[in-house]
């Protein structure tokens, strides 16, 4: 028979409810049960930030963009790609597997109602991938391409101009600086999205490159941006370092820019959330350790004559320690499933009903994500109770340091 195990139930069972030990030990189980809780929370919505941010990111823009240096200083895409044919040919011969697109920006001005706004239309070829912006596309999905009469624009376009899908939108076109009257092409609203990131709400509308290829008379086969992308997103560093290294882009005047340095300032900020979620976690465990401790030494001491007479009648150091270590076991599992359950439970309905709403002008999205991972889940828990359990470990040495007359004297 566990004799530790029997006396660690038998002071469990007789325990005085109303003395002090008793009301340390609830003091305990509610900071393992915050600990662990709070520890979850920063890691789930920490990793959930990141995540959701970077698929936002991801979704929105291309890996890598290869344009004119022209382009990237003035950040629109406008001018024309020479010899793009070659340039296309040298990546897919360096990587085959990239998927790559075609694209022109413009800058247009939109006009509704006599209010006028600048933006950029980004005309896309046929083979861009419309299918990632579904997520973004208020109650509908896109079915099939954009003809070369329809658009795409985000609900703070809609919203601030009044316009509803299926409506029809002015937008004008300067081809050159000596222009005095500018082009005017009409274009249908076939979808409108949201996506919550003011960078590209408030900058983009998407319509088909046919459109700006026909306005300003370049050929069927020009652009002004090559946007690619990899399955694989922690090989764009090597992809872009390779494709720069090409003899053809220093020679068109090209560069290359990955999504990395594009939004360096968001993906910098976003990278400081795995030193906070660090931080906190490694704070609550600290308190709750202590709280732990400091409820066994309480029971240590209401116990000093019990401990003295098991002292004298041969129980040895590891007997002690293991009585007190079940105590320590039972006060982590009695916070740390509640705080398991709790956790599970706001995760599931915040991410399906979206309580807690964010600043998307802030954060580019409009509520806290919570990421359920249990591998992270697992490890935690894992984590709290080793540390814990070595900690009381040492901390129990102290129990044999007791001399067992002074101890059986001692009440």
């Amino acid at each position: 028979m566990n004799l530790s195990f029997f006396i660690y139930k038998k002071l469990n069972s007789n325990n005085d409810k109303s003395n002090i030990s008793s009301r340390i030990i609830k003091i305990a189980i509610i900071s393992v049960f915050l600990g662990v809780l709070i520890s979850l929370c920063s890691i789930s919505i920490g990793k959930g930030l990141q995540i959701s941010i970077k698929d936002k990111l991801f979704s929105l823009n291309s890996d890598l963009v290869v344009s004119t240096y022209e382009n990237n200083l003035r950040g629109v895409a406008s001018e024309k790609i020479n010899n793009l044919d070659k340039v296309d040919l040298q990546i897919r011969e360096l990587f085959p597997d990239l998927s790559i697109e075609y694209i022109i920006e413009k800058p247009t001005l939109i006009s509704n109602n006599n209010s006028f706004e600048s933006m950029i239309f980004k005309g896309v070829s046929e083979e861009y991938d419309f299918q990632k912006l579904n997520k973004f596309i208020n109650n509908s999905m896109i079915l099939d391409k954009l003809s070369s009469n329809e658009i795409m624009i985000s609900k703070l376009t809609a919203d601030k101009f009044g316009i509803k899908e299926g409506d029809d939108l002015t937008l004008y076109f300067q081809i050159n600086n000596s222009q005095r009257i500018p082009n005017i092409r009409s274009y249908s609203v076939k979808y409108i999205f949201d996506t919550d990131f003011p960078d590209f709400d408030n900058n983009y509308i998407i319509g088909n490159a046919k459109s700006l290829q026909g306005i300003f008379k370049w050929g069927f086969n020009d652009y002004s941006t090559i946007e690619i992308s990899t399955i694989n997103n922690s090989k764009i560093s090597e992809i872009e370092s390779s494709i720069s290294e090409l003899e053809i882009i220093d020679r068109n005047n090209l560069s290359v820019i990955s999504i990395e340095s594009k939004y360096e300032n968001i993906f910098s900020w976003i990278s400081i959330f795995d030193f906070n979620i660090l931080v906190i976690t490694f704070l609550m465990i600290i308190v709750a350790i202590i709280s732990v401790i400091i409820s066994i030494f309480t029971l240590i001491f209401e116990r000093v004559k019990m401990i003295g007479i098991m002292t004298s009648l041969g129980a040895n150091e590891a007997s002690l320690s293991k009585i007190f270590i079940y105590q320590g076991v039972n006060i982590i599992l009695k916070g740390m499933i509640p705080a398991n359950i709790t956790f599970l439970i706001t995760a599931i309905i915040q991410n399906k009903l979206t309580i807690i709403k964010l600043n998307p002008d802030d954060y580019y999205i409009d509520s806290i994500p919570f990421i359920i991972d249990p591998t992270y889940i697992v490890s935690l828990n894992l984590i709290f109770i080793l540390i814990t359990i070595v900690v009381l470990s040492f901390t129990f040495v102290s129990v044999t340091k007791f001399s067992p007359i002074l101890n059986i004297n001692s009440q």
